[in-house]
């Protein structure tokens, strides 16, 4: 959830999707109910999760390190 000492939010946001998804689906499954646009929710749940990684992954190679190097950049947050 960390990085550099601070809070990601791209983690929190796929934290925020996986929970999202998770309590969604035990409130339908618990009360019975059907809802017809389940399968949106959860595409977006389980391909939003992944992608905002992938965004944080990009932000960080992009601007919080060298270029060719894992070495974090001066001035970097």
């Amino acid at each position: 959830m960390f990085e550099n000492g601070g809070l990601s939010l791209t983690r929190v946001i796929s934290l925020l999707f996986v929970l999202l998804f998770i309590g969604v689906t035990i409130y339908l499954v618990f009360f019975d109910f059907r809802w017809d646009h389940y399968e949106t929710l959860a595409t977006m749940a389980a391909g939003g999760g992944p992608m905002t990684q992938v965004a944080n992954k990009f932000i960080n190679s992009k601007y919080n390190s060298g270029i060719g190097t894992y070495e974090e950049r001066k001035g970097a947050e």
